[in-house]
């Protein structure tokens, strides 16, 4: 059960600050209006409106915000006694901060969350429990959920990386897969829901960013370009070419040429 110690809104004026001291409770804080900065030994949390931090107890913090601007936020101290309901932030020391996606309702919920506090009533416990809870687990969705897509970048990051690097033999999706220890259907639908792209087209975008450098800067024609960039037949990368450039690799030869020239009489 979450046993709460202390709920309420506070508005801080300019200069506010809490002295680095540890925490005697969990603690849940919603910024709803300014920012503020926390320091903890985990780490520094820079907080703005819609922003929502846990700090587990017996956590070294201190805070801040600006010496001209007041911040408001709620806050939530607490005691938890139980397997996590869930929730690993309940039984793990860590200290997070995430932006819950739906903020109004989030600060509509910890505004009744004081309410129940503040109510003489014998349902208060159970109110209260429920409402944190809840508050808790919308905290918990919305960090888990950057967590993963802060994942989802790096992985694309080492994808693109290593195309780059490769671009010019044949890579194939379990090449990839292997390189980044997942398996190929699950870097194909990754790397597409995160880029609204293809590996494939990625590949192709490299190869034809490089074609139309050598075009214009090389003494090569077009089929030992095609060649010199893994295309299996010249016919293939024409048609790859002009998917991508919306021209053929002769046409955009020319009008290159013909533009310089135009810009060159200009002079």
């Amino acid at each position: 059960m979450i046993e709460p110690v202390a709920i309420y809104y506070e508005h801080c004026e300019p200069g506010w600050q809490v002295p680095r001291s540890r925490t005697n409770n969990q603690i849940a804080v919603l910024v709803t209006e300014g920012r503020a900065v926390f320091e903890t030994e985990q780490g520094i949390f820079k907080l703005s409106r819609g922003d929502m931090l846990f700090m587990p107890k017996g956590l070294e913090r201190s805070a801040v915000n600006s010496p001209e601007e007041a911040h408001e936020m709620y806050v939530a101290h607490f005691h938890y006694a139980g397997e996590g309901e869930g929730l690993p932030l309940l039984t793990a020391p860590e200290a997070r901060a995430a932006k819950p996606h739906n903020y109004d309702y989030v600060r509509n919920r910890f505004a009744a969350l004081v309410q129940y506090w503040l109510r003489q009533s014998p349902c208060r416990p159970a109110l209260c429990h429920a409402a944190l809870l809840e508050l808790l687990a919308l905290f918990a969705e919305a960090s888990e959920s950057a967590a993963s897509q802060g994942a989802a970048s790096g992985l694309v990051y080492r994808l693109e990386a290593y195309m780059l690097l490769h671009y010019r033999r044949t890579i194939t999706v379990g090449e990839l897969a292997a390189h980044v220890g997942k398996t190929p259907n699950y870097v194909s639908a990754l790397y597409r829901q995160s880029t609204g792209r293809t590996l494939t087209d990625y590949m192709q975008q490299i190869r034809i960013a490089s074609a139309c450098d050598l075009l214009l800067t090389s003494q090569m024609n077009i089929g030992e370009i095609s060649d010199y960039l893994g295309f299996c037949e010249q016919s293939y990368f024409n048609k790859v070419f002009k998917k991508i450039t919306g021209t053929l690799p002769s046409a955009y030869v020319r009008h290159k040429v013909d533009r310089s020239e135009t810009e060159g009489a200009g002079d």
